[in-house]
């Protein structure tokens, strides 16, 4: 059992008052907002690093080691990156590349810097005089990251400066056309964690008016610890572990949506399936262009 949060967390928060906080949807593009705006704070999230929140093995990773590889990027931030950790993978798959980290908690950039990353400074308004004898960087990323900014389309503008015109900006967030609607009301999708949500129609509509064309839209198959509480909820739609299992399911007396669907992770299990292609995940991946001419 985690520990509750502590009382510095609460304190954050108590501006707020008794406001309702209210999600907010776009009809055309599913992006969703909520108000007021309650972003994590530096505490909330040192409280949740604490208890293990963040998974190191992403399916994100190994595709936007590809894709930046693919580009011949060699000089790469990462924003939000916490730790390290995606920037420990890049490390090791493109060797010699130049990689930079920003984040807001000041002593993650010490560590990293510690051990041979570039860092920026983790006040923006100081970028200007970071970057002034700085190349521009050939590939941005920026990974479950924008759902949990206050206001995402001006930290993306933040960023893009930074960026040489024609270098790849790689996105991911989770996704709301997938499985995680069904969750909609859980603590992971709610302020203060996530302030806003997104789809594969949001970034179509956001990336354009930014300078940005869409390069590829990819979906996380369903990864195996999410199995138990995501194929429940989807099954019955047609997705081919349901087509398979299914029917032996029922064959043997399994009645239950539960029971049908664990009979079927556990022999997937059993086989070494790790991730279900074409069931999508919990993740929307987005890489683009930047267009721009920054002249």
């Amino acid at each position: 059992m985690h520990e509750p949060l502590s009382k510095r967390v609460w304190e954050d928060y108590q501006h707020v008052g008794s406001e309702p906080v209210k999600l907010f949807e776009c009809s055309e593009c599913g992006f969703g907002r909520f108000h007021p705006v309650l972003p994590g704070t530096e505490s909330f999230y040192e409280a949740i690093s604490a208890a293990d929140y963040y998974n190191a093995d992403k399916w994100e990773f190994a595709r936007a080691s590809q894709d930046i590889a693919a580009s011949g990027s060699k000089r790469v931030l990462d924003v939000g990156c916490g730790s390290g950790i995606f920037l420990d993978f890049l490390r090791k798959r493109i060797p010699g590349a130049d990689l930079f980290g920003f984040d807001l908690n000041a002593e993650l950039l010490r560590g990293l810097s510690a051990r041979g990353f570039g860092t920026l400074p983790n006040d923006p308004a100081r970028f200007n005089e970071a970057m002034a004898r700085e190349p521009l960087f050939d590939a941005i990323s920026m990974l479950q990251v924008l759902e949990h900014v206050a206001d995402p389309v001006e930290f993306l503008r933040t960023f893009l400066p930074l960026l040489r015109p024609g270098g790849l900006l790689i996105i991911t967030t989770p996704n709301f056309d997938g499985p995680i609607r069904k969750f909609g009301d859980a603590l992971t999708e709610v302020p203060p964690h996530h302030t806003t949500r997104w789809t594969e129609k949001s970034f179509r509509s956001l990336l354009p008016k930014n300078g940005l064309t869409l390069q590829n839209v990819s979906f996380e198959p369903l990864p195996e610890y999410l199995w138990d509480s995501y194929l429940p909820e989807v099954w019955d739609e047609p997705i081919w572990p349901t087509l398979i299992f299914d029917p032996l399911a029922r064959r043997r007396g399994l009645v239950t949506v539960g029971e049908r669907s664990g009979m079927a992770a556990q022999a997937m299990r059993s086989a070494g399936i790790r991730w279900l292609e074409g069931v999508p995940g919990h993740t929307i991946y987005v890489a683009a262009h930047y267009d721009w001419d920054q002249e």
